[in-house]
């Protein structure tokens, strides 16, 4: 299993962003839905363009109109759209017919949806986090021996509510196509805030 990628979720602060990026993570999600507390509602195009290349820039999408994500990826050059609603397959073939690299976000309960095998195609990763009844994260758990069934050759991201002390049980279940984490609330002094110091720990434990 090689080394996890990390991706840091939910930035909005100028110079908290500035501190990540010195951290080198592999991707920063920023949120574009209306209802969550990380929502970047003006979003600054000149900050989007100083973000190093080696970081991937992720936006994250929940039922949002097809053009509007496409005028978002285009104008602030992200890497990837992140969909984390119910969009379906005909929505994902659009974007990735105009060239969208995408993140499927799947909610998982107690099992993997059926729905994922067709949403390969489409799809440059996958990303399990725990359902909920909303869109939101919830900083929690599901049961990540689910993981031990998936069988499709599409690359993963594991979310909901990872820390540090969760590494050695992810590493243990060396599952090949779990390449990376996606980490949000549990590393926040407050929604949209990170702790820098508790991320520069993380990122030398993986």
């Amino acid at each position: 299993m090689n080394r996890l990628k990390l991706k840091v979720c939910g930035m909005r602060d100028p110079e908290n962003i500035s501190e990540l990026i010195k951290l080198k993570p592999d991707f920063i999600g920023f949120i574009f839905y209306g209802k969550s507390p990380r929502y970047v509602s003006e979003p600054d195009e000149d900050l989007f363009s100083r973000i190093p290349l080696s970081i991937k820039k992720v936006g994250v999408f929940v039922n949002e109109e097809i053009d509007t994500v496409l005028d978002l990826y285009n104008k602030l050059g992200l890497d990837y759209v992140q969909l984390h609603g119910d969009e379906d397959l005909e929505f994902s073939q659009k974007l990735k017919e105009a060239g969208v690299g995408i993140i499927k976000v799947f909610r998982i309960l107690d099992s993997l949806p059926y729905a994922i095998s067709s949403h390969s195609e489409f799809s440059d990763y996958f990303l399990f986090d725990t359902a909920t009844h909303g869109y939101g994260g919830s900083g929690r758990h599901f049961d990540w021996t689910i993981l031990k069934n998936y069988n499709l050759d599409t690359p993963f991201l594991l979310s909901g509510g990872i820390e540090r002390d969760d590494l050695e049980a992810i590493s243990e279940m060396n599952i090949e196509n779990m390449v990376g984490i996606d980490v949000n609330s549990r590393f926040e002094v407050s929604p949209a805030m990170k702790d820098i110091n508790k991320l520069k720990e993380l990122k030398v434990s993986l």
